[in-house]
């Protein structure tokens, strides 16, 4: 062994446990070293299903030309981002004040205390090289330099905390809504759905922000503009037609082309996205998509544990490659052949498989069309044409079961990251109200379980679960995640233990991430940092930041149980956000959804009554409230919801604002009314 990587259990950093580079594992002993040899730091920082990862990997950290360079002048470090998230953050803020963007592979150089100077994503090998060669000579013949520019890193992001001070926040009104709104409809890309560029993200709490929004305001374009974004996105080589479940992003603006990792937290959230639009706008293709995700996850991701593991990297080995982007899940015209499909002129025309379709040789299997559209365009009937769809789906996954022994699966990373599992907790309690039959509630209820048994020990939480021990504090966006969940948890099942728990949770997150008078906004780890160093996460990215998804929990919390501690706290922090949110809305949906919840009001649907679970889920399928939660008893209880509500003899709906609720209905059709009208 050339390095430390494998001691590691981290798969990213086990994959790099045979390069000639000599990696270490962060640790203040090795940055104490660094500091005591008067060395450069290289802080390289990826994920096991990163694309790019692995081609940097191969073209220089397998190079043993690269590895005697970076050995010479350097202290290598190798950093796991899903474990690391705060490492990454501090690194990523560092690169993206440098050259404007990020991504990865991030790779750094830093002075000898971790002080960065120099930094980008991927980088080839004779790029790499010259700027290793220039850095160590420069740090050699002008150390002042360096340190100096080191020191306006400093200062630029110690900055990036200041403009997260607080400020005099406003409430939100309608019209900000609307401000938010006008210029970011303009980015739109009204006929593929999603943002009108070029790589293309799902984005799941964007769209459900703007679904809400739409919904709320009953403001259609943006009703009909989530729906064709989350059709589009299934449609497309995003979407696994035949295994299930979505790739990161699209490379194209037509969602056909994917970067093939498949990540968990991407899955999780857009399982509570299309559970929503299925709510809205029943579809037999949102059920499809539902369904279809959820065996995914459980086949392929969940592990013996049961919790998820992280990601699916995007490449695998083919019989034309050790190492192939996309190999699985793409199609030769002779595999294509041999199954009887590549005649079927049907086939061939629902996919676009035309003479100029392929991407890098082979096909990826794509649509253009919703079912009804092409059944139309072709003649068929709707059933005839979803024969013919299940027929292909058969075929192709029996192929792809066949061809396991050239094609294998890819790699899944099997740790088991907190924040994402809740995430997918949240996700399956969501999908339960659109589809109540289809088991989601258990599935939510035993994963919420296991995280509990595995990520606890002694009420705190734990960043990720390997080999089924915990490991590494966790982080906000962990405690606020689980929180939410247990919330969730709590509405499929009205058992007081949800409540407990979470109020641990509350209570542990303003003790280890307290905010101040002066910074509402609370730091993303609870570890003492230098305040450079301090992350403090206020804008979505791919998940939704950890204080937005806090104020979420401290507001649905402190609603049910009556802590006016925690509501406030949330309402003080999305008025904080005010100022920021017209800059770039995209950036703040998860606050714009809990800004839906100050303009248009709080509600709460009550369901009393021996057949309450049942009555609930009947009202749920095809009625969607965005800012009114529905809980459920179906016998005595305590809590203020439903005390002094129940009775034996009929199921009954009540609505409910501020612990006083409107006299009931007792029928579903009259409950959607009530529900739903504003």
């Amino acid at each position: 062994m050339s390095n430390d990587l494998h001691r590691s259990k981290s798969l990213y950093l086990q994959q790099h446990a045979g390069n000639p580079v000599h990696w270490k594992m962060w640790d203040h002993a090795v940055l104490e070293e660094a500091q005591a040899k008067n060395q450069l730091l290289v802080i390289s920082i990826g994920y096991s299903s990163c694309h790019w990862c692995h081609v940097m990997e191969h073209e220089s950290f397998e190079d043993m030309e690269v590895a005697e360079l970076m050995n010479a002048h350097y202290t290598a470090i190798k950093v796991d981002r899903e474990e690391r998230p705060d490492i990454d953050a501090r690194y990523m803020a560092a690169v993206q004040l440098m050259t404007g963007q990020g991504g990865w592979p991030l790779n750094c150089i830093a002075l000898p205390d971790g002080t960065p100077v120099w930094g980008g994503t991927y980088f080839s090998k004779s790029d790499w090289m010259a700027a290793l060669e220039q850095i160590a000579t420069m740090y050699s013949d002008d150390p002042k330099t360096v340190i100096e520019y080191g020191d306006k890193m400093k200062s630029g992001l110690a900055e990036m905390v200041e403009l997260n001070k607080n400020v005099d926040g406003h409430t939100f009104s309608a019209s900000d809504l609307e401000d938010v709104l006008v210029p970011w409809m303009r980015s739109w890309d009204p006929q593929w759905g999603g943002m009108n560029r070029a790589p293309k993200f799902p984005m799941p709490s964007n769209y459900h922000y703007l679904l809400r929004y739409g919904v709320l305001s009953n403001h259609v374009d943006v009703q009909d503009f989530v729906h064709l974004s989350i059709e589009r996105m299934s449609y497309g080589g995003l979407y696994d037609f035949v295994h299930g479940g979505f790739t990161r992003y699209a490379t194209d603006r037509f969602w056909k082309v994917p970067h093939f990792e498949k990540m968990l937290y991407d899955n999780a959230q857009i399982l509570g996205l299309v559970a929503s639009a299925q709510r809205h706008r029943t579809t037999k293709h949102y059920e499809q998509v539902l369904l279809q995700t959820k065996a995914f996850l459980e086949q392929w991701m969940q592990l013996e544990n049961g919790l998820f593991g992280a990601a699916l990297d995007a490449d695998s080995p083919t019989p034309e490659s050790k190492r192939e982007e996309g190999g699985f899940y793409t199609w030769t015209q002779e595999e294509l052949e041999s199954i009887g499909l590549w005649e079927d002129h049907l086939f061939k025309t629902y996919f676009d498989l035309g003479p100029n379709a392929k991407w890098e040789g082979k096909y990826i299997l794509h649509r253009e069309k919703s079912d009804e559209e092409f059944a139309n365009s072709n003649g068929l009937s709707l059933l005839e044409l979803q024969e013919h769809v299940c027929g292909w789906r058969t075929k192709l996954h029996k192929a792809s079961s066949l061809r396991l022994n050239s094609h294998p699966k890819p790699a899944l990373d099997p740790k088991a990251i907190l924040c994402w599992n809740a995430l997918l907790a949240q996700g399956f309690a969501q999908s339960h109200w659109a589809l109540p039959d289809a088991g989601f509630d258990r599935a939510a209820l035993e994963l919420i379980e296991n995280l509990w048994e595995l990520a606890v020990v002694q009420d705190q939480l734990h960043h990720q679960i390997i080999d089924g021990q915990p490991q590494g504090d966790a982080f906000l966006d962990d405690y606020s995640a689980f929180g939410l969940a247990l919330v969730e948890g709590y509405s499929l099942q009205p058992e007081q233990k949800f409540l407990d728990r979470a109020q641990k949770l509350a209570r542990t997150i303003v003790q280890k991430f307290p905010s101040t008078a002066d910074l509402i906004f609370r730091p993303y780890s609870s570890e003492e940092q230098a305040t450079w160093q301090t992350h403090i996460e206020v804008e979505d990215n791919v998940i939704p930041s950890a204080n937005a998804m806090c104020a979420h929990f401290f507001h649905r919390l402190g609603e049910l149980i009556g802590n006016a501690e925690y509501s406030n706290w949330a309402t003080e922090a999305l008025h904080a956000i005010h100022p920021k949110v017209f800059r770039f809305g995209p950036n703040y949906s998860e606050w714009l959804s809990l800004a839906l919840v100050e303009v248009y009001g709080s509600k709460e649907m009550v369901v009393c009554g021996p057949d309450a679970k049942i009555a609930a889920e009947g009202l749920t399928k095809t009625s969607y409230a965005p800012t009114t939660p529905l809980y459920w008893s179906d016998g005595n209880s305590d809590h203020a919801l439903f005390m002094g509500r129940f009775s034996p003899e009929q199921t009954r709906f009540f609505l409910c604002q501020n612990r006083a609720c409107g006299l009931p209905v007792s029928n579903t059709l009259e409950a959607s009314v009530l529900w739903t009208s504003r």
